[in-house]
């Protein structure tokens, strides 16, 4: 995830990432604004010293924001550069379906300047476009608090959002419980559809290489090779690179493709130059397909070294992605257990693409599972699940285009469902009330065929929201 940036909001405020070097200016501004400041910091125990509860909150919310698991700004003015109060995007929410909280406090000598509203607008921009939106936000406010809920009204008025009732509840502010309600903006940024009709198909490719093949490692029972501790791309990844990027400049000129990377081919040169020349194309997005391409689901549930695993690849990946990171997932070994999924939205994780509605995908999703529990976790912690292209219970995409007999349907399917259609925006893949066909492959299929292998798409396939449908 990326890490808390300064951020410039006008001429007379700008947004210094909140640490250890704020503490005597908090102590300041936290005992100029006394007693009120108390309820926009709930952590707050007033039976324990200020100073050391101040200095324990920078600590940590300076960690956090180093390594982007949460955002902590200190609001500085320019020309004193002096702190006059905080805003703060945290990962505790009330509801499943925010990713994040949002928190704003000014101090007493600053207020009734619209500060507040300022500085909540320019990290509400900021948000979404660092981690990979779109992103939900959640405001819990209290009621009678009228300056406090007189900003909230205007941020929710801006971004579009609503109340959500059902997660209204009591908040301990010192050492009382008080009534807070609660908004959610639902989906930032927010993007006005181009005219024309909404794309429908979503390309995406893993990055996988041999020694990432269940046979080979990472699956209890099926794994028969010794990998390597160190990777090193194979010679026939190197030359699907180069079939790639002809491809790209042909049939494949320009349309949307999420790369979903193992971070630990991060650790390979030569693979990491072949990914940076994806960098500079606006059509490429790249997503977390694990750290070493684990099969989990085919393991004992082990929730801390999942968690411990997804956390070093989400970094690792978001940190070499910039801009380019979605905070989207494709499970190593193409399936996903239900236990997983509380990993994945503590750890940001938006979008899920692990599920085949197949026979033989049910199966191996986990004992007397399913998808449709995984499915069903999945909406209830708010990330959106993109579940792969089949028909009639028969798998259409990923080790599907290699298998004979599979792989003529395959053909068949994506030609089927390509035709005179548009690829869809980051919006509609990130809407689960929109119909997405996710069409999947790995990169090392451009290897088949004597590395003639090209992806089944129709030539009519578009690559934006076009009012007319025309040929490439």
């Amino acid at each position: 995830m990326r890490a808390t940036p300064t951020l410039i909001v006008n001429d007379e405020l700008l947004l210094q990432p909140a640490g250890p070097y704020h503490l005597e200016q908090l102590l300041e501004a936290f005992e100029e604004s006394l007693p009120e400041v108390i309820a926009g910091l709930p952590w707050y125990d007033i039976n324990e010293g200020t100073l050391v509860q101040l200095e324990e909150y920078l600590h940590e919310v300076g960690r956090g924001g180093r390594i982007g698991r949460a955002h902590h700004w200190a609001i500085i003015e320019k020309e004193s550069n002096k702190l006059i109060g905080l805003v703060a995007f945290d990962r505790v929410t009330r509801t499943q379906k925010a990713h994040w909280n949002l928190g704003y406090w000014v101090r007493k000598s600053a207020t009734r300047r619209g500060i507040a509203k300022l500085v909540s607008n320019k990290v509400l921009d900021w948000v979404p476009i660092a981690h990979g939106g779109p992103t939900a936000v959640e405001i819990t406010v209290d009621p009678n608090n009228e300056a406090g809920l007189a900003t909230c009204n205007s941020i929710v008025a801006k971004w579009r959002g609503n109340r959500v009732p059902e997660v209204d509840g009591k908040v301990e502010v010192a050492g009382e419980m008080r009534h807070h309600i609660t908004y959610l903006l639902p989906r930032l940024p927010i993007v006005e559809e181009a005219f024309g009709e909404k794309g429908t198909v979503w390309l995406s490719l893993d990055t996988d290489d041999l020694c990432h093949h269940p046979k080979i490692s990472g699956h209890p029972s099926r794994s028969k090779g010794k990998k390597s501790d160190t990777y090193v791309m194979s010679q026939k990844l190197s030359e699907s690179w180069e079939r790639f990027f002809a491809w790209r400049e042909d049939a494949g000129n320009g349309l949307p493709v999420t790369f979903f990377v193992i971070a630990e081919q991060l650790d390979d040169a030569d693979f990491v130059a072949n990914l940076t020349r994806l960098l500079s194309d606006e059509t490429i997005t790249i997503g977390c397909h694990g750290n070493r391409h684990r099969c989990w689901s085919a393991w004992p549930k082990n929730e801390m070294e999942f968690s411990q695993e997804l956390a070093i690849s989400m970094r690792r990946i978001s940190q070499f992605a910039g801009d380019k990171f979605r905070p989207w997932f494709r499970a190593p070994g193409g399936y996903i257990a239900p236990w997983m999924i509380d990993v994945l939205s503590h750890h940001g994780v938006t979008l899920d693409s692990s599920i085949s509605k197949t026979r033989v995908s049910s199966r191996k999703i986990g004992q007397k599972n399913g998808y449709n529990m995984v499915c069903s976790k999945v909406a209830a912690s708010g990330m959106v699940e993109r579940e792969w292209f089949s028909r009639f219970g028969i798998p259409l995409t990923g080790p599907a285009l290699r298998i004979p007999v599979l792989r003529s349907l395959s053909r068949r399917g994506w030609n089927k469902v390509t035709k005179n259609a548009i690829c869809c925006s980051d919006l509609v893949i990130h809407t689960p009330q929109d119909a997405v066909d996710s069409l999947y492959w790995h990169l090392i299929d451009f290897s088949m065929n004597g590395g003639k292998w090209v992806p089944p798409l129709h030539p009519t396939l578009q690559f934006g929201v076009m009012s007319e449908p025309s040929k490439r």
